[in-house]
């Protein structure tokens, strides 16, 4: 009886979703979680404000010994690298923390169990979301290097196809964010815990990875080359090279950008290519038979 019962209900599911494009089902589920991320103070405060705020902060601080010692020209790549970690970890917190917030409010509210008695595709829900975080994200990355630009940071995009790599090392990480948010969300059902968690992913792995990768001797020596490999830092030294000319600063302090050499090869967008669609693909199986087949928020 219940093979039977399940049978059915499937059946009707992709009868009725074939009738429903599955790009409509997505642009309702984007243009529905960007209004309610806009909507929440929580991403107006800590993914538009905070990463502005800490740049801010950090230029004032720790900026100035290097710009004596470099001199101006140095101090403005420095504060362009600065810029483009920060608007990073600003896209972190909203497709990141933000997107599991409203995941898991949106499971612990019993709202999927109306969403599983119709005909929605669960790739449709994933792919919705993670447009509505790519939103979200962009504004929080743009504000953060526009402050740096009016702080006097220097961009210089190293050649005519820099612009991809830094649009695809943006969607990508914006997916390993997202995807992250879901596999916590899964794993977590209480929405207060699950922030907690996402935000402690957050600060750990940038403060682990030397400011997401821009100050790599915080790490012991024979650790550095992980900058290069985790996503977050890896995003951001991608960015970096193909956005400022930080590869004239070297050295072995605390503050300097290398060594390790920033990643500029075709196999280091390939390594988050890589990150993402593993991650991104874990995600969508959990989406679908985890939350929508399974009992998440029951």
């Amino acid at each position: 009886m219940a093979t039977d019962a399940e049978t059915g209900h499937e059946f009707s599911r992709s009868g009725a979703t074939a009738r429903v494009p599955w790009f409509r089902q997505t642009k309702a589920f984007a243009v529905r979680n960007f209004r309610a991320m806009l909507r929440t103070k929580a991403t107006v405060i800590w993914g538009f404000g905070f990463p502005a705020f800490w740049y801010f902060l950090t230029s004032q601080l720790l900026l100035p010994s290097a710009g004596t010692v470099g001199g101006p020209a140095v101090l403005a790549d420095l504060k362009g690298a600065t810029a483009v970690s920060l608007g990073l970890f600003g896209v972190l917190t909203t497709t990141l923390v933000a997107f599991a917030g409203g995941l898991s409010h949106d499971i612990d509210r019993k709202r999927y169990r109306k969403l599983r008695s119709l005909p929605v595709s669960p790739s449709a829900d994933f792919a919705g979301r993670f447009l509505a975080g790519i939103g979200v994200a962009s504004v929080a990355y743009v504000l953060v290097l526009v402050a740096g630009y009016a702080d006097g940071a220097d961009y210089a995009l190293r050649s005519p196809a820099s612009v991809g790599v830094v649009v695809a090392s943006f969607l990508l990480f914006s997916l390993v964010g997202v995807s992250v948010a879901v596999v916590v969300t899964w794993l977590v059902s209480d929405p207060e815990i699950v922030v907690g968690i996402t935000n402690a992913i957050l600060l750990v792995t940038f403060f682990l990875t030397g400011y997401n990768g821009m100050s790599p001797g915080m790490l012991p020596e024979r650790a550095r080359w992980l900058v290069n490999v985790v996503p977050n830092a890896l995003a951001a030294r991608i960015q970096s090279y193909h956005l400022t000319e930080t590869s004239i600063v070297a050295g072995d302090s605390a503050g300097s950008i290398t060594p390790p050499a920033l990643p500029s090869g075709p196999e280091h967008l390939a390594l988050l290519a890589l990150w993402a669609l593993v991650l991104g693909g874990a995600a969508t199986v959990l989406m679908d038979r985890g939350v929508y087949r399974g009992e998440a928020g029951e």
